[in-house]
């Protein structure tokens, strides 16, 4: 927990007790007390406190029996402290705690048996420390338990059987650790599971069965890690998933038919990966699925209708990859994506029909290529454009350009960027819309090539075509 976490949520806890604290007391509502900057905990709170909070105070030490004479209190936080010790025995007494919180400390371990006979504990917190291992028996006995968070430690072991008997445990939450190694053992009673999350942790591989024995789970957080191969039965269990984190590993292929028969999948994530390549065959229908980004990767083709399944996708991005071209039939069956990223990769060529199919297309991101010019009507099918992003390609501003010139001239609402000539050296730096025709045909290398690609509706139509200019190009073509 950040500084500024603490700061906020002392004020608000702050600015809550001055105002209600009496009145909820009373009331025999929830009565919180907050103490900051205290040296030591005190021992007699007034009579119906049930939320106690201690906030940035130099309290080393919680000590045992510390709250034993205080046994009403539901909820204990110690929130930005310098704890490096809790004593057994600490929290005895409190028969009603279900919220206990240590987070942003010293703590480098907690003794076994410190939550022993807390039978209504419902959500233990304790995350931002130094914790290094997690011993067997340090949750025995708490049924009631459905939140375990640990995330933002630096424990590089847990012990089998350390979860075993939660029957209720909802949430395990163990980010941002140092674990390099999950064993199928620490989950394989956790039958109410919803939400894992070991994400951005050292893990190399995943156990074949580590889902095996848990059925509901509707989020699965494995992004951040060093993962570079997934097994082709590796979630048993999917017919409840909503959310899964796989960004941020080593992968460089997956599984044909991994994502297929997720029906609930809100969420998925694959990019900054090393995929080089994708099966012919890889994602089922995913009806909920709206977004998808594959980028930072190291990707240069994509199968053909890799993605025509999923027909309620509006977002693909593959930003970052290694694309030199494009095939329109990699966007088979995308009737309803509104935005496509293709910015960050090497493409100098596109093909003039290769977006024709994107026709609810409203976004359309190329920048950042290696493009010098574009197809006449590349984007004339795409109706409902409204924002397009050509900045950042080394744009030839000669005769092959001229249709683009056009196109943008008409539509430069849609154009959200400047977009700057590259070549020839002449007109290096001009925005291209403030070009005229004439400054196109001029400073063409190959004149030739410039009035063969020229159509005749395209001369009639410009305005500013003159005799000079076509008895130059004849000129040239002679000789």
């Amino acid at each position: 927990m950040s500084r500024g976490e603490i700061i906020i949520l002392f004020l608000s806890l702050l600015f809550e007790t001055s105002l209600t604290q009496d009145e909820a007391c009373e009331k025999g509502e929830e009565c919180k007390f907050v103490f900051d900057r205290v040296t030591e905990i005190p021992r007699v709170l007034r009579p119906g406190v049930t939320g106690f909070y201690i906030l940035d105070s130099q309290i080393q030490t919680i000590p045992k029996e510390a709250f034993v004479e205080n046994p009403q209190l539901t909820r204990v936080e110690f929130l930005n402290t310098i704890i490096t010790s809790i004593e057994p025995g600490a929290f005895e007494g409190l028969v009603n705690l279900q919220i206990v919180e240590i987070s942003g400390t010293l703590l480098m371990s907690i003794p076994v048996g410190v939550f022993k006979d807390l039978s209504n504990l419902d959500k233990i917190k304790l995350k931002s420390n130094e914790l290094r291992s997690l011993e067997t028996g340090l949750f025995d006995g708490l049924k009631s338990l459905t939140e375990i968070q640990l995330h933002g430690n630096e424990i590089e072991s847990i012990e089998d059987g350390i979860f075993n008997n939660l029957e209720n445990l909802s949430l395990l939450h163990l980010a941002r650790n140092n674990l390099s190694a999950v064993s199928t053992d620490w989950f394989s009673n956790l039958n109410k599971l919803t939400i894992l999350r070991l994400y951005k942790n050292q893990l190399t591989s995943i156990p074949d069965d580590i889902f095996q024995n848990l059925p509901n789970l509707k989020e699965i957080g494995l992004a951040g890690n060093k993962i570079a191969e997934l097994s082709p039965n590796l979630f048993p269990h999917k017919d409840k998933l909503t959310k899964l984190t796989l960004d941020g590993n080593l992968l460089t292929g997956l599984p044909r038919e991994f994502f297929i028969d997720f029906p609930q999948l809100k969420t998925l994530t694959l990019h900054n990966n090393q995929l080089t390549s994708l099966p012919p065959v890889l994602f089922g229908a995913l009806p909920k699925l709206d977004s998808i980004s594959l980028s930072q990767n190291n990707l240069s083709t994509l199968p053909n209708g890799i993605f025509s399944p999923m027909k309620k996708l509006k977002k693909v991005d593959l930003s970052k990859n290694h694309f030199v071209t494009l095939n329109a039939e990699y966007f088979e069956g995308l009737d309803k994506l509104t935005e496509l990223n293709l910015q960050y990769n090497k493409i100098h060529s596109l093909d003039a029909g290769v977006f024709e199919k994107l026709q609810s297309l409203i976004t359309l991101k190329l920048a950042h290529n290696d493009l010098q010019t574009l197809p006449e009507d590349i984007f004339q099918p795409l109706a409902k454009l409204k924002k397009l992003y050509l900045e950042h390609n080394p744009w030839h501003c000669d005769c092959n350009l001229i249709n683009l010139h056009f196109w943008m001239t008409a539509n430069s609402e849609k154009i959200v960027s400047q977009v700057f000539c590259e070549y020839p050296e002449d007109l290096k730096g001009r925005e291209i819309s403030s070009l005229t025709e004439d400054q196109l045909i001029l400073f063409s290398v190959l004149v030739m090539t410039c009035f063969s690609r020229l159509s005749l509706h395209t001369l009639y139509e410009s305005l500013t075509w003159n005799v000079f200019f076509l008895s130059f190009c004849f000129a040239v073509n002679d000789l």
